[in-house]
C-alpha cells in the first residue's frame, strides 16, 4: 500500500530528475508574444483595448432607474415587465436544467494499455501561495497517472520569491518546471498562464489553482472523454466542490452556488449547445486546440468563460467529466466580494468582447448557441444585476400599489429559486447544504456591492486582478487560544450524489 501523500516530507521523495527551467530571456520573449497574441489572431475579441464600460453604464442607468421608481412610483409599464420578466426567465432556465436527467460518464469501460498515456501538462499560476504549496503537491502525487508522463509547470512572478522558494523545497517531489513571469502588462492570472504556454510539453493540459485537490481519477477519466469525444472536442471541464462549506456563513452559500452552477447550469448548457462558459480551475485542453485559439486573453480577468466561447466560435466543442476537484471557498464575506466582483467584472467584459461583431457571432455558434451565450453569462455572477434591478422594480410597483402582480411574481421566484436549491443539493449529496436554500436570497443580495465594485474596475482599472487569498491569508487573525479551538475540515473524500 501506498504511503499517503499527506504524511511525506521533501526529504523523504525518492529523488527525481530535476527538469531545467526556461531560461529567463526565452520567458521574456514568451511574455512579449503572450500579450499580443490574441490581438493578433482576432482584435475584435481582445480586451487590450477596454471592454464593458458601455454595458457597465447600461446596467448603472438601469440600476438608477429602478431606484427612482422607489422615490417615484410610477403606473406600471412594458419595460419594467419586460425587465422583471427576464428575471423569470433566468429562474425557468433554472428550472429545466432541474428536470433533465443527471449528467453521467457515457464512456463505456475501457481498459486502458499500459505505457499508452500521453505527456499531460498541469499548469498552475501561483501568487503568494507559499501555504498551498505542499498540500497542491501531494494531491498531484495522489493522481492517476504514470509520473513520468506529467509535465508540472508552475508559473509564479519574479517578485514572489517566497512560493518559488517553498517550491524549491519539493523539487524532487515530481520533476516539474517553474516559469518565471517577468514584470510588465497586466498582472493577471491568464497572462501568467499564457506566458507558460510555450514551455508546455504535453498533448493535453489541464489549469489548476493554487487551493485545489482534484480527486485523483480526473485526468483519466478527462483522457477518457478526449478518446470517446468528437474530434472537435477541445475542452473537458470537471465539477468544482467548496469542501470548507462548514466554516462559515458565506462558506456554505458559496457550496450551495457552486452546486447549483455545476450540478444543475452547465449541464444544461452542454445539452444545449457546444457553448461552455468554463470554470477557471480544472479545465483538461486538448493543447493544439488551445493554441490554435490563441489561448488565453492576458486582459481578462475572468479569462475563462471568455475562451470557452471562443473555442466555440471555431466550431470546437465541449463535455464535462464527473470527478470533482476540492476546492477552498471563500472564508470571509469580504474576501468574497471581492473574487464575485471580478467575476461579475469580467463577465460583463466578455459580454461585450463578443458582442462588437452579433451578426457574426450568430453565424459561427448558430441559434442554440446564441442562447447558451446569453444564458451562461447572465445565468452566472451576472445574474446580480438581473436580480438587483428587476427586484428594486417590484419593490416600486408593489409601492404604487400593483402589489397583486408584484406578489405573484414573487412567489413564482421564491418557489422556482427553493426547487433550484433543493435539486442541486440533492445533485450534490451533502445534507448540510439544506440549510444554506433558506438564506440564499440573502446571499444573492449580497452580490450587490460585488456589482458595484465591478463597475469601479471596469471604469478605473479593467485589468486589474483582486487576487482570492487562501489558507491562513484568507483568515482574520485570532488570539492563540481562539486558534486552538478554530479548525477546518479537511476536503471529504466524497464524490457528489447523481440522483
Amino acid at each position: 500500500m501506498r504511503e499517503s501523500a499527506h504524511d511525506l516530507k521533501p526529504a523523504e521523495v525518492a529523488q527525481g530528475q530535476k527538469s531545467a527551467d526556461p531560461p529567463p530571456d526565452a520567458v521574456a520573449t514568451a511574455m512579449a508574444q503572450a500579450l499580443c497574441r490574441l490581438a493578433r489572431i482576432d482584435p475584435a475579441l481582445s480586451a487590450a483595448k477596454p471592454a464593458g464600460r458601455v454595458f457597465a453604464t447600461l446596467i448603472l442607468m438601469s440600476c438608477v432607474w429602478a431606484l427612482s421608481a422607489l422615490v417615484l412610483p410610477v403606473e406600471t409599464n412594458a419595460l419594467t415587465w419586460a425587465v422583471m420578466a427576464l428575471a423569470l426567465c433566468l429562474s425557468l432556465f433554472r428550472l429545466w436544467a432541474c428536470c433533465l436527467p443527471p449528467p453521467s460518464s457515457p464512456l463505456p469501460p475501457e481498459d486502458m494499455p499500459a505505457g499508452s498515456e500521453p505527456i499531460w501538462t498541469i499548469l498552475v499560476a501561483l501568487y503568494h501561495e507559499v501555504d498551498s504549496v505542499a498540500s497542491l503537491l501531494n494531491a498531484f502525487d495522489k493522481l492517476d497517472w504514470p509520473k513520468d508522463k506529467l509535465d508540472l509547470v508552475f508559473a509564479c512572478e519574479a517578485d514572489d520569491a517566497e512560493t518559488r522558494a517553498a517550491l524549491e523545497l519539493w523539487r524532487h517531489r515530481a520533476r516539474f518546471r517553474i516559469v518565471v513571469i517577468p514584470k510588465g502588462g497586466p498582472r493577471t492570472k491568464p497572462k501568467a498562464l499564457q506566458t507558460a504556454l510555450p514551455f508546455c510539453q504535453g498533448r493535453y493540459l489541464t489549469v489548476y489553482d493554487a487551493e485545489d485537490i482534484p480527486t485523483p481519477g480526473q485526468i483519466r477519466e478527462a483522457w477518457q472523454a478526449f478518446r470517446c469525444g468528437p474530434d472537435t472536442l477541445a475542452v473537458v471541464q470537471a465539477p468544482l466542490v467548496i469542501w470548507n462549506e462548514q466554516e462559515s456563513w458565506i462558506s456554505r452559500q458559496f457550496a450551495l452556488d457552486y452546486a447549483i452552477w455545476f450540478r444543475l447550469i452547465l449541464p444544461a448548457l452542454v445539452r444545449l449547445s457546444r457553448l461552455l462558459p468554463l470554470g477557471g480551475t480544472s479545465n483538461h485542453f486538448d493543447i493544439r486546440y488551445l493554441r490554435e485559439a490563441g489561448g488565453w486573453d492576458p486582459f481578462n480577468v475572468t479569462e475563462d468563460a471568455d475562451l470557452g466561447i471562443r473555442l466555440a466560435r471555431r466550431g470546437l466543442s465541449a463535455a464535462l467529466i464527473q470527478s470533482p476537484t476540492f476546492e477552498e471557498g471563500a472564508p470571509t464575506l469580504t474576501g468574497w466580494v471581492r473574487q464575485r466582483g471580478r467575476w461579475i467584472q469580467g463577465h460583463i467584459q466578455t459580454l461585450s468582447l463578443h458582442l462588437r461583431a452579433p451578426w457574426l457571432l450568430a453565424r459561427q455558434v448558430g441559434s442554440a448557441g446564441l442562447l447558451a451565450f446569453f444564458l451562461g453569462l447572465t445565468a452566472g455572477p451576472l445574474n446580480a444585476a438581473i436580480l438587483c434591478v428587476s427586484g428594486l422594480l417590484a419593490f416600486g410597483q408593489a409601492i404604487a400599489g400593483a402589489w397583486d402582480h408584484v406578489l405573484i411574481w414573487a412567489s413564482l421566484m421564491g418557489v422556482s429559486q427553493a426547487i433550484i436549491g433543493m435539486m442541486a443539493v440533492l445533485r450534490d449529496g451533502r445534507p448540510t447544504l439544506w440549510i444554506a436554500c433558506l438564506a440564499f436570497p440573502l446571499y444573492q443580495a449580497c452580490q450587490v456591492p460585488a456589482l458595484f465594485r465591478a463597475f469601479w474596475r471596469i471604469y478605473l482599472s479593467p485589468s486589474i486582478w483582486d487576487k482570492t487569498k487562501h489558507g491562513a491569508e484568507a483568515r482574520p487573525r485570532k488570539p492563540a487560544a481562539a486558534e486552538d479551538q478554530h479548525t477546518v475540515s479537511e476536503p471529504q473524500t466524497w464524490i457528489g450524489q447523481q440522483l
